[in-house]
């Protein structure tokens, strides 16, 4: 599920089939969509786009990188204290 604020205030709403990537080194944004047989792709540029909120269901959780040592002070796992 992802929202695309857009410079004009047109709102893009995806869901969970429609794929979104962005190109790090032009800031292309690329919405792709497949509605039956018919897939469709539409690229933003940099100055079309003004914000994106990505949101991700059912993923994995990794547990902290950073326990509280016993003073409470926090420590990064792995290290020696």
């Amino acid at each position: 599920m992802f929202l695309v604020k857009l410079a004009d205030g047109e709102e893009i709403h995806g869901d969970d089939s429609d794929e979104l990537t962005i190109n790090h080194e032009t800031g292309v944004l690329t919405i792709t969509r497949i509605a039956g047989f018919e897939e469709t792709t539409t690229h933003y540029s940099p100055s079309a786009w003004l914000s994106v909120t990505h949101r991700k269901r059912d993923f994995a959780v990794r547990p902290s990188l950073v326990t509280p040592a016993r003073d409470g002070s926090p420590t990064r796992t792995g290290t020696s204290q």
